[in-house]
């Protein structure tokens, strides 16, 4: 039978090794004000990569990567909340996780040009963070996974029930890897998710929350 014992031979609380790296960058136009946009990547982190040495894995390195997120189309960084959290089990073949956490404050709504800038900055920001992690290994993402991944990343985003999403609209763009998916709560609550964001890894997506679906009745007032 075996044992629910925990090895007392090396210290019995540990962070343990990052095996995953998650981050979610959102921007909002004001500091109590919903993120309009969100993005996410999640990256595992290879054994050989050399990041998994004895101190465990250096999230300084990470944070600096996410700085050019902060610069939102012009020369001065933007306000920002950043939170850390990791977390492992010890049993079994759990993996550690380092999640990050960035929320920064444009002082704008989402104008046209806003909606590039941020785009544009948290792309360098992630390609960064591939560079100091690991590149993730080239895959095509079928329309089943980047629907899936479509909700998760809008669940994720904005804590709706990612079941309760209906799948309103979906246009593959084959030669970047990526898909661009619309789905809606039953409270017409719409999100664009675009999943392979950055140079088409799956884990890389962003999410637009755009305003309420208007529901009219097609029969007219009486």
């Amino acid at each position: 039978m075996a044992s629910d014992a925990v090895d007392s031979s090396r210290s019995l609380l540990t962070l343990g090794q990052v095996d995953l790296v998650r981050v979610q960058v959102g921007y909002r136009a004001n500091p109590d004000d919903l993120p309009f946009v969100q993005f996410l990547l999640d990256l595992s982190v290879p054994e050989t990569h050399g990041v998994h040495d004895e101190g465990g894995f250096d999230e300084r390195l990470a944070v600096a990567a996410l700085e050019p997120a902060l610069y939102v189309g012009s020369g001065a960084p933007r306000h920002y909340s950043l939170h850390q959290h990791r977390w492992h089990s010890s049993w079994g073949a759990s993996p550690g996780a380092l999640e990050l956490g960035l929320l920064v404050t444009t002082g704008t709504g989402p104008t046209a040009p806003v909606r590039v800038a941020v785009e544009d900055s948290v792309t360098c920001a992630f390609r960064g963070l591939m560079a100091v992690v690991g590149e993730p290994a080239a895959s095509v993402t079928s329309r089943d996974a980047a629907i899936r991944r479509a909700r998760r990343g809008a669940a994720t985003a904005y804590s709706v029930d990612p079941e309760a999403l209906t799948l309103r609209a979906e246009e593959h763009h084959p030669a970047e890897n990526s898909w661009t998916i619309s789905v809606a709560t039953e409270l017409g609550e719409e999100y664009e998710v675009v999943v392979g964001l950055v140079d088409g890894h799956a884990g890389s997506v962003r999410v637009w929350r755009e305003r309420p679906i208007e529901v009219t009745d097609s029969l007219g007032a009486e």
